[in-house]
């Protein structure tokens, strides 16, 4: 058994070595720990045994062509996270920042989400389906996340359809920006607007182009806008808003008016003509469908401008990473209290804009 001294355990991926007790698969030549051959009941290597492969020795890389960021390395998003991170700082997977052993390495890692449905030459050790042939179910149907064999860290799955980044590379630049730092500001939806920030600030023939709708701000106007935390275009699109829903009010109060006493009477006391409401009622809704399909048409590109802007500032304010990533994380996503205050202030303008009316009329 001297050949197969510091060859790697494709079980426990722990190299042999001398004086152990050593099993080997008659059918592809594969060494094991005798204990690790018991444990498993049946050779791991089969797509090794479908190919009607043999075992070889696999030789290990040279340590320095060991990524040695690798542990800090997100499995889902592929960021590097700044040392001691034990979670990613752009999607929150967890993180291993534990010393790379060889077990955890992927040069010498069977294809783990296969469970061994062979045989090891049969007896004790042959199995099928999803279990061993010792009864004990398969291990590694119990957590479809695991990688690795026994002992390696979990690692949320890469998925394309829900990576974090959107597809893109977290270093990726952004007119000036990394990607992973827009992302880092804007947190919700960053697979949605990542590339549509990538859009924008492609140049092609020296200009910036790409056009994109966002029903969100078609919906919600102005209070979309708030929960972006893009107050000051906020504030303005509210106060158009509300001034466009000035002829709506007028006609509200008229015929509550004319219900309660058959002739209404606030036109009169405002020297307002119907024919004259009716055209400030239509060009009012005509104006407000307006401007929010400019909204709906714009806001992606300006919230795109608006995230570097404030990504920009807080990099050239705060040079250290820590303290930059936790103020982005602070200053960017989203604000519900926002939205609370922008609903709070329609209200508080609905009823002045009622008692104006109700006062004019001699209601109160």
């Amino acid at each position: 058994m001297q050949k197969y001294v510091g060859a790697d355990c494709p079980y426990c991926h722990k190299p042999i070595k001398e004086g152990d007790e050593v099993s080997v698969c008659p059918q592809c030549g594969a060494p094991y720990h005798r204990a690790c051959a018991k444990e498993a009941g049946g050779c791991v290597l089969t797509e090794l045994h479908e190919k009607g492969g043999q075992w070889t020795r696999v030789q290990r890389p040279p340590a320095s062509e060991i990524d040695g960021r690798a542990s800090l390395r997100c499995s889902r998003c592929g960021s590097v996270n700044p040392p001691g991170s034990t979670v990613c700082e752009i999607c929150g997977t967890p993180l291993d920042n534990a010393t790379p052993e060889p077990e955890a390495e992927p040069w010498n890692r069977p294809n783990w989400q296969n469970p061994p449905a062979g045989n090891m030459g049969g007896g004790r050790f042959s199995g099928q389906g999803g279990a061993y042939g010792n009864g004990n179910p398969n291990p590694y149907d119990q957590n479809p996340y695991r990688q690795g064999g026994p002992g390696a860290p979990f690692q949320m799955p890469f998925d394309p359809f829900v990576n974090p980044m959107g597809g893109l590379d977290p270093e990726e630049e952004l007119d000036g920006v990394k990607a992973k730092d827009a992302a880092a500001y804007v947190r919700q939806n960053t697979p949605y607007f990542l590339p549509k920030f990538k859009a924008f600030f492609r140049k092609t023939g020296g200009a910036r182009g790409g056009f994109s709708w966002n029903w969100s701000a078609f919906i919600f106007d102005a209070y979309y806008l708030f929960y972006r935390k893009m107050y000051g275009l906020g504030a303005a699109v509210l106060a158009i808003s509300v001034l466009l829903s000035v002829p709506s009010l007028i006609v509200y109060f008229e015929n509550m008016l004319a219900l309660m006493n058959g002739e209404g009477g606030l036109l009169a006391a405002i020297g307002l003509s119907a024919g004259r409401l009716q055209t400030l009622y239509s060009l009012a809704n005509f104006l407000s469908l307006v401007m929010k399909l400019v909204l709906a048409t714009m806001f992606n590109r300006a919230y795109a401008a608006h995230t570097v802007g404030a990504v920009k500032k807080q990099r050239a304010a705060i040079q250290d990473d820590n303290a930059y990533y936790s103020a982005l994380a602070r200053k960017g996503g989203v604000s519900l209290p926002g939205v609370l205050v922008a609903f709070g202030v329609t209200a508080v303008v609905s009823v002045i804009s009622s008692t104006v009316f109700m006062g004019i009329i001699g209601m109160i």
